[in-house]
């Protein structure tokens, strides 16, 4: 076994660990390397000391009632054959009056200031 398939080992035992217990993880990790008892160890800890948290039952409520409401909201687009228009990238044109606006605001600063010059030394 080689140290390249380490940190696919490392992904394994944790996955086994989390969703399936540390019984069935040890099972995944086979034999573990002496290089690799360490980050073994290190992971076990951080298993031992996190704590699942789960999210409040007002707000899993409050999800699964958004989530049915846009289900039924595309459904009822799809039965009604409606699409939703998607705005693309904006036009081509729109680009190049921005670039000519800002060489006209130029040359018109450049006017004014040639124009400014003059003034002061007549």
């Amino acid at each position: 076994m080689s140290l390249k398939e380490t940190p696919r080992r490392l992904e394994q035992y944790t996955r086994s660990l989390i969703f399936e217990g540390p019984a069935k993880a040890q099972l995944v990790a086979g034999p573990i390397l002496p290089e690799e008892r360490s980050l073994f160890e290190t992971i076990d800890q951080l298993w031992k000391s996190f704590k699942r948290v789960e999210p409040d039952p007002e707000f899993k409520e409050t999800l699964y009632q958004q989530i049915m409401q846009e289900a039924r909201r595309e459904l009822s687009r799809q039965q009604l054959g409606l699409q939703v228009v998607k705005r693309g990238k904006r036009s081509p044109w729109i680009t190049s009056a921005a670039v000519m606006g800002a060489a006209a605001t130029l040359a018109g600063a450049y006017a004014y200031w040639r124009w400014n010059i003059s003034k002061q030394a007549a």
